[in-house]
């Protein structure tokens, strides 16, 4: 499933926006059971935050996947106990397909996907996009917001 995010309210105000943002992304972490993916810009720094304190306000933490794909075989990671936050990108493609191939049957993961500051649309970014469709991860989209 592939579905285009509408906030639930218009707003000039940025922080509003990160605030309703926020709110989205810890209704999604709720409602799967799964790990959440982020796949947002590098460069993104305000949305990063905004994502790293809907992890914490459930009592989780996000991680860079760079990061933890060095750290941690895709095995480690999938049998840890907790839930597996990361923010991912398309050069973690091979490692994030043993990883959801590892994890146990009837896990539902979701992937929410922000296209600001040049992570948008994108041959490399649709093939990425249709990786997470074939390993059956919900992709909710917040395109430019």
């Amino acid at each position: 499933m592939w579905e285009a995010v509408q906030l639930p309210r218009e707003t000039d105000a940025p922080e509003e926006t990160e605030r309703l943002i926020q709110q989205f992304a810890e209704e999604k972490m709720r409602e799967y059971d799964g790990a959440v993916f982020f796949c947002i810009s590098r460069a993104d720094k305000e949305r990063r935050l905004t994502f790293r304190q809907a992890a914490a306000s459930l009592g989780c933490s996000a991680h860079d996947g760079r990061a933890t794909a060095t750290a941690w075989r895709a095995q480690t990671l999938a049998e840890r106990a907790g839930r597996n936050v990361l923010f991912v990108d398309p050069a973690m493609q091979s490692y994030l397909e043993e990883y959801l191939d590892i994890c146990p049957a009837g896990s539902r993961h979701v992937l929410i996907y922000c296209h600001r500051k040049g992570n948008g649309p994108s041959p490399r970014m649709s093939a990425f996009m249709d990786f997470w469709e074939e390993h059956s991860v919900d992709i909710w989209d917040l395109g430019e917001q």
